[in-house]
């Protein structure tokens, strides 16, 4: 079972009266130790469902639904003496300023009731603040305890005490959330965070050190939706230390370079070893920023406010952005992502506040710095806004792998023999040469040479070469292509290969 569909579980069981849930505790039999919370009931009937009814989830919460209400008798608490008297009322002021922090909460949400979204980031931060106040009132117990030395008290009844005031004081909150149907929202914000910290050699098996010699960590994370590990993918240090730069500081990367250099797959990958939320936005002529941030519109006959892919992933914890051949876009159409991408950010649009969420890196990956096509091969991509640029801390020139890497790579992809996947890429390199001169336009990427050597299984040498090389080139480079392919590609080294 996975963690969301417990959390949907979890979610419905907080629904049910309090009456229903002690009634179901009792009937269905589950075990009990002492008085239970609020909270620690809601878990106990989860694990019960989870126990007992995996595979329909929901035949569990209709039994619990239909237990018949436990009615309890307020138990009348006399205090033993003045240590008792003391702790209970140490306990009360600490609860009642509980409950002034959920009051808040409550206000907020409806401060900003035309985005139900932007609603749920405030109750988020409203979770914190209550999460705070019951580290003081633990705090205070711990302090009472010590005071009160070996003074015999009745713990059950101060248990009892402490049960209901905290929930007293969370009452607002949750009846908020309940308004704005954000259980489950509030519930994923809450399930994903920073598990451990590992080294670079651990995590992506390059050994990266600091000036001091030191291992280079990286935080992992447990979103669920983190891609999958490609087994085959190849890091060098040189980009993989620009990653990590980015995850220990925060920092926007700007990544340029020719197509085939592993822009948006080294972001992909990067995600699926830390176990990040991944999210790619392609930009093209007509992106506009209601494209990407969002825009009002009607939902069920309601106008809100719809967040965009961007801010659906800025506000998701762990989440790498991706913006993809970003200088696609007019420049004017981009300038709302300046405030976004401003450290510590606090963006108002679509009628709320937008922070980054924790964990939170954006990446640009182009062919170009931002500053045009030099090449003339990059048809459509425009000049930057020199404001936008310098939002991205780092700007990396992203390069074809060496070729020890780009082999080790190709004989991972295909399972071809060293000698094979060295002669090919050999030819491949002299092509890329061939665009600084001018006589082929496009430079051939890892990508022509693994679709040439699986089409071996089929094709002939030439049919392969033309099919994932000379046929994704404009026709200018034909002749070049041709003269490479006669005197670099050596048909028996090849077929004694395959």
């Amino acid at each position: 079972m996975t963690a969301s569909t417990r959390n949907t579980i979890r979610t419905e069981i907080s629904r049910i009266p309090t009456a229903i849930r002690k009634g179901a505790l009792q009937a269905l039999g589950v075990t009990m130790t002492g008085v239970l919370s609020p909270i620690q009931e809601i878990d106990t009937l989860t694990d019960w469902v989870v126990r007992h009814h995996s595979s329909d989830p929901d035949a569990g919460i209709d039994a619990i639904r239909k237990a018949s209400p436990l009615q309890t008798t307020p138990v009348s608490v006399t205090p033993v003496d003045n240590a008792l008297s003391a702790t209970v009322q140490a306990t009360s002021t600490v609860a009642s300023r509980a409950e002034s922090t959920a009051l808040d909460a409550l206000q907020k949400a409806n401060d900003v009731h035309q985005d139900a979204l932007g609603r749920i980031s405030a109750l988020s931060d409203s979770l914190i603040q209550n999460s705070k106040v019951m580290s003081k009132i633990t705090a205070r117990l711990d302090k009472a305890e010590h005071s009160i030395g070996a003074v015999n008290l009745d713990n059950d009844a101060i248990a009892r005490v402490v049960n209901t005031v905290v929930a007293d004081a969370f009452a607002p909150f949750k009846r908020a959330v309940d308004a704005v149907g954000a259980q489950d929202v509030v519930a994923d914000l809450a399930s994903v965070y920073s598990t451990e910290t590992k080294s670079a050699q651990d995590v992506f098996g390059v050994d990266v050190r600091d000036p001091k010699g030191n291992p280079v960590m990286v935080r992992l994370w447990n979103d669920p939706s983190a891609p999958a590990v490609d087994p085959y993918f190849v890091w060098t240090e040189k980009v993989l230390r620009h990653f990590l730069l980015a995850d220990i500081n925060g920092d926007n990367v700007w990544l340029g370079g020719e197509k085939g250099t592993g822009k948006s797959e080294s972001v992909r990958q990067f995600c699926a070893r830390t176990g990040r939320a991944f999210k790619r936005i392609n930009f093209h002529k007509y992106t506009t920023c209601e494209d990407y941030c969002g825009a009002t519109g009607l939902v069920n006959g309601e106008t809100v406010f719809v967040k965009g892919d961007f801010l659906m992933a800025f506000t998701h914890p762990s989440t790498v952005v991706l913006l993809d051949e970003v200088t696609n876009a007019d420049a004017g159409e981009l300038a709302t992502l300046n405030g976004f991408l401003e450290p510590n950010s606090a963006v108002s649009y679509g009628g709320a506040v937008h922070t980054r969420a924790n964990g939170v890196l954006v990446f640009g990956a182009d062919n170009t710095f931002g500053n045009g096509d030099e090449s003339g091969r990059y048809t459509g991509t425009r000049n930057m806004n020199s404001s936008l640029m310098d939002r991205f801390a780092q700007v990396v020139r992203m390069e074809y792998l060496p070729l020890t890497a780009e082999v080790d790579a190709v004989m991972r992809h295909t399972g071809c023999t060293k000698e094979l996947a060295t002669h090919v890429l050999k030819s491949i390199r002299v092509a890329r040469a061939k665009v600084q001169t001018a006589d082929i336009v496009d430079a051939p990427s890892i990508r022509s040479v693994i679709a040439f050597i699986k089409s071996l299984k089929v094709l002939s040498v030439r049919d392969a070469w033309d099919t994932a090389v000379a046929n994704r080139q404009p026709s200018e480079s034909a002749t070049a292509l041709d003269a490479i392919f006669t005197a670099t590609i050596d048909q028996t080294l090849i077929a004694n290969n395959i």
